[in-house]
Order: C-alpha cells, then sequence, then structure tokens
C-alpha cells in the first residue's frame, strides 16, 4: 500500500503564492523585452511614438499587477519615503556625475522641442522606467517573503531576492534594444542596480525614481545622442 505525505496547508498556500507570482514575474519579463524589441527592432518607429507605446503598456501592465496584488500604493510611498528620497537623491547624484563628469557632450536639439524631450525622453521615460525595473521587482520579492522581514537573515535573503530579480529584468529589458544586443548590458546593469538601492533598502521606490528620473534628464541634456543612457540611440537632427 502506499502513503501519500501531505504539506500543511500553510505550505501548500505558500507554493501557490510563489507560483502565481513567479507567472506574474515572468510575464513582467516578457512585456519589458517585447515593447522595445517591436517597436524599435522590428519595426523602427519614431522615438517618441514608442515612448508613447512604451509608457502606456507598462502602465497598463504594472496597474493590473497591482489590483491583482491588492498593492496598497498609499502605503507603498509613503513607507520610509524621507530615507528613499535621501538615498535617491544620492544615486542619482552619483548618476549624474557618471553623465556630466564621464561622458562628453553630444549635439542636441534646440527650443521648443529640446525642452518637450527634457519633459518625455527625461524625465517620463526615467519614472516609467524605475516602475518597472526596480519598484515592479522589489515589490515581487517583498511579496515572495509573505510581506514579512523580521530579523537580519530575513532582510539579507530579500535583498539578494530583489536585487537578482532586479538585475534579470534589467538585462531581459535592454536586450529588447539592438544596441545592447551588440554592446553587452553590463553598463545599465550596473546603473540600475545602484538606482535600486533605495528601492531595495527601504520598500518603497520613490528614491529610485527620484534617481532613474535625474540620470535620464541629465542624459537628455548633455549625451543627447548617447548610446548607454537613453535607448534607443538616437541623433540630435
Amino acid at each position: 500500500m502506499t502513503t501519500t505525505t501531505l504539506r500543511p496547508a500553510a505550505q501548500l498556500k505558500e507554493a501557490g503564492l510563489h507560483n502565481w507570482l513567479a507567472a506574474w514575474y515572468l510575464a513582467g519579463v516578457t512585456v519589458a523585452f517585447l515593447l522595445p524589441f517591436l517597436f524599435t527592432s522590428v519595426l523602427d518607429l519614431n522615438g517618441d511614438l514608442y515612448y508613447g507605446i512604451y509608457f502606456a503598456g507598462v502602465l497598463a501592465f504594472l496597474g493590473a499587477f497591482s489590483k491583482a496584488a491588492s498593492l496598497d500604493l498609499r502605503e507603498l510611498f509613503t513607507r520610509r519615503w524621507r530615507w528613499s528620497i535621501v538615498l535617491g537623491l544620492v544615486m542619482g547624484a552619483v548618476m549624474v556625475w557618471g553623465v556630466f563628469a564621464r561622458d562628453d557632450s553630444t549635439p542636441r536639439p534646440e527650443g521648443l522641442y529640446f525642452a518637450f524631450t527634457i519633459a518625455w525622453r527625461g524625465l517620463a521615460y526615467g519614472v516609467v522606467d524605475a516602475l518597472l525595473l526596480s519598484a515592479f521587482p522589489v515589490a515581487v520579492a517583498y511579496a515572495a517573503l509573505g510581506r514579512r522581514l523580521d530579523g537580519l537573515f530575513r532582510k539579507a535573503e530579500f535583498a539578494a531576492l530583489a536585487t537578482i530579480l532586479v538585475m534579470a529584468i534589467t538585462a531581459t529589458y535592454h536586450l529588447g534594444y539592438e544596441q545592447f544586443r551588440d554592446n553587452g548590458v553590463a553598463a545599465p546593469e550596473f546603473g540600475n542596480a545602484l538606482i535600486s538601492v533605495p528601492a531595495i533598502a527601504t520598500i518603497n521606490p520613490l528614491g529610485s525614481i527620484v534617481a532613474h528620473a535625474s540620470m535620464h534628464i541629465a542624459a537628455d541634456i548633455r549625451v543627447y545622442e548617447t548610446d548607454t543612457y537613453l535607448p534607443p540611440q538616437r541623433a540630435a537632427n
């Protein structure tokens, strides 16, 4: 006669949660790759039009995830918000220094269109990237641990898992762009690891949004034709 070992209900529930989160995370990784791949590599859309489609696609996906996961957005963005912003300003300063001190300036547009690119390609793009590449994987990691981070070991476990998820989706997203399939993803991986520190340290993405947007705005001003900071690469004319 055979016997069957039944797992406790709590373990079954936890396993189901992990499978559910894994499915959402893989869906997010797929969205992160397909949006740039389809609309820049395959269809080669105008850059500003692509950003609009990218923003809409990412926000729709994150809205669906937020609703399905019953995220309390008010609580998410107010938790340790001061520390998150402080860390975001520090990491933002590091990223802006990297743009201005380590890269030579390139040509850029002028006038009203340049002001538009700062808002669209700089601020808006930086905010949406931070939500997809930092806030989303950190939220998945936090939920996977039952939203309980009691004790040093538990916090270290969360930080390790969140970092892995951040790095994975960052690499996949950037591989959707031709320039990174040619040049590799080491630079954006390193940059977004720093940018994600505020979100991981405080479980509040506000600081990472500040850091990512600061980097995008600085890059749009200093190195408009960059092949690193603002995919897809574009010419000033």
